[in-house]
Parts: structure tokens; C-alpha cells; sequence
């Protein structure tokens, strides 16, 4: 069983996680965190890469990126 609360014999709480909203699906994958249980989870959020450029968009490509043929 894992702990959710450290507290002191005078009542003082240090450490709360039964608020905590950590779930597997908000962390990065392969980060490793605890739940408001006090259990370990792993991070399951992936990313695709994102390709960003400095300049203007090619002249072949339209206002929203689509491919642009100029059918003349």
C-alpha cells in the first residue's frame, strides 16, 4: 500500500497527494510521478514531431498548407 500523506504526530501535514490530479494520460511517456493514491504511474503522452520554418511557406503550397497546382 502506498502512502497519499505524510503527517506529524502534532498534526502538521507535509507532504498531500489525495488532491493530486496526476494521471498517466498528463505526463510525458516514461516520466514517472504518484498518483493521489501515493502509486507510481508512468507517463503515456507522446508527441508527433512538428516541422517549423523561419520563412514564408514554399510558392507550391496554399494558405493552409495544402499543395497549390496552377492548372494555367
Amino acid at each position: 500500500m502506498a502512502n497519499n500523506k505524510v503527517q506529524l504526530s502534532d498534526g502538521t501535514v507535509l507532504l498531500d497527494l489525495t488532491s493530486d490530479t496526476v494521471t498517466p494520460d498528463k505526463l510525458l511517456e516514461g516520466v514517472t510521478a504518484h498518483d493521489k493514491s501515493g502509486e507510481a504511474i508512468v507517463g503515456n503522452v507522446s508527441f508527433a514531431t512538428v516541422y517549423t520554418g523561419s520563412g514564408a511557406p514554399d510558392a507550391s503550397l496554399g494558405e493552409n498548407g495544402d499543395i497549390y497546382f496552377d492548372m494555367g
